[in-house]
């Protein structure tokens, strides 16, 4: 994408924070229409807060490490886009909550769809200790789909017995 002017950077990386805030009100919808189902609550307690603590990272970079960005690996208008996309996903989901399959399989997805919006793989740093500073904070993250993937088989199989009983 070549070196972009700071600006855009600047609003690209502020794109980038507000959907990582919008992903994490998706999870506390979850959270809250789940309650009935402790650890499936707290799935999505845990992943709501790593969302937002991706929109602090992302904050942190804003305040603090811009002149070492060199390059965006997206464009302002892919961020924009995006936005918009999880901003529409937060109002469908905000009318008509999902059962716990569907918000896993939902959550899968977009987890998939916006890990490129992390500091770890949206910015290249001129300075690699910023790189592994980013690559460390997001290290822990990884398990989260992981356990939404678990989650989600946990629930099938439940499921499969309930219907084999009948």
């Amino acid at each position: 994408m070549g070196t972009k002017p700071p600006i855009e950077i600047l609003n690209t990386l502020h794109k980038c924070a507000e959907i990582e805030g919008v992903l994490g009100k998706i999870y506390d919808l979850f959270a809250d229409a789940y309650r009935e189902n402790r650890d499936i609550c707290r799935l999505f307690e845990k992943t709501a807060g790593e969302e937002r603590n991706h929109e602090y990272q992302i904050r942190l970079a804003i305040k603090s490490l811009v002149p070492s960005i060199e390059a965006m690996t997206l464009t302002l208008e892919e961020a924009d886009k995006h936005l918009t996309m999880a901003q529409e996903t937060l109002d469908w989901l905000t009318k008509a909550t999902p059962g716990i399959k569907e918000a896993l399989n939902i959550s899968i997805t977009l987890e998939a769809k916006f890990s490129r919006f992390h500091m770890d793989t949206a910015a290249r740093f001129a300075d690699q200790s910023c790189a592994k500073l980013f690559t460390a904070m997001m290290a822990a993250d990884e398990a989260h789909v992981a356990a939404m993937e678990k989650a989600l088989a946990e629930v099938r199989r439940i499921d499969a017995a309930l219907d084999r009983s009948k």
